[in-house]
């Protein structure tokens, strides 16, 4: 087991585990950190040791600056997690997590067992979402804030924490807005496309539309809410985890 991997600022373990059989790598939606995901590692445990993605620019890495470009995003977490490949591996990720969860997915050398893309249309029809990330910034939260349900009262109240989010709020959106997906081979593992019933950014027909970037299998599933249906359907959500998982940790197979 690679309990003794280097640290990487890209990736944080909060509870590293000597005997799991797998583990998850949780990617944030735009602007999210680590925290959004920290309700999930007593829920996976003792099995699945879960990891959180941990942009530059949020949280713990605040200080840093946040990056533009998607690709590049992918590429550093790609090269972060690769000594943590021992073991079969999953990706969760929620919104832009999604899209840099699959461009990661293209760049290792080992498959994961499974991506769940979480309330984001697949790779090569995000160009259909309207740009916001070059409003004012008074217009700009406004948007993200109705549009996405991403800020609480408690956060949009407090102006100096608005202040410190603004930044990564906005490098993101600039990231996933000009992102475009190049035709490339496409993966091998399943795909399960996840979505809030409410959700008017992400229709249940823009969900199926992942089949088309994998050979494996792909299904959708809908849950109660809006964008952000994550957060009551957490233990649902865990459950597909640990099936997908538990389904195929007997063997390892790289792209070969």
């Amino acid at each position: 087991m690679t309990t003794g991997a280097p640290a990487s600022p890209w990736i944080k373990r909060p509870r590293v585990l000597p005997e799991a059989r797998a583990r998850l790598f949780c990617v944030p939606h735009g602007g999210g950190g680590p925290s959004s995901f920290a309700r999930w590692v007593p829920g996976l445990a003792p099995d699945v040791e879960v990891c959180l993605v941990h942009l530059p620019g949020r949280e713990g890495r605040l200080k840093e600056e946040p990056l533009g470009d998607l690709r590049l995003i992918a590429a550093r977490v790609a090269q972060a997690m690769d000594p943590l490949l021992d073991l079969p591996f999953a990706f969760f990720g929620h919104s832009m997590g999604s899209i840099i969860a699959y461009e990661a997915a293209l760049l290792l050398d080992r498959e994961p067992r499974h991506l769940f893309a979480s309330a984001s249309p697949p790779p090569h029809r995000v160009e259909e979402e309207e740009p916001v990330a070059h409003l004012p910034d008074a217009d700009f939260l406004a948007e993200v804030r109705r549009s996405y349900e991403g800020i609480p009262d408690a956060v949009w109240n407090d102006a100096e924490l608005m202040r410190l989010m603004l930044p990564s709020l906005r490098a993101d959106f600039a990231a996933y807005e000009t992102y475009r997906w190049r035709a490339s081979e496409p993966l091998r593992c399943p795909v399960t496309a996840l979505g809030g019933k409410d959700d008017p950014l992400v229709p249940t027909e823009s969900l199926a539309d992942w089949a088309r970037l994998t050979s494996g299998a792909c299904r959708t599933e809908m849950f109660d809410g809006g964008h952000f249906y994550v957060n009551e359907a957490r233990p649902h959500l865990q459950e597909l985890v640990r099936e997908a998982l538990g389904a195929a940790l007997p063997a390892a197979k790289g792209r070969g």
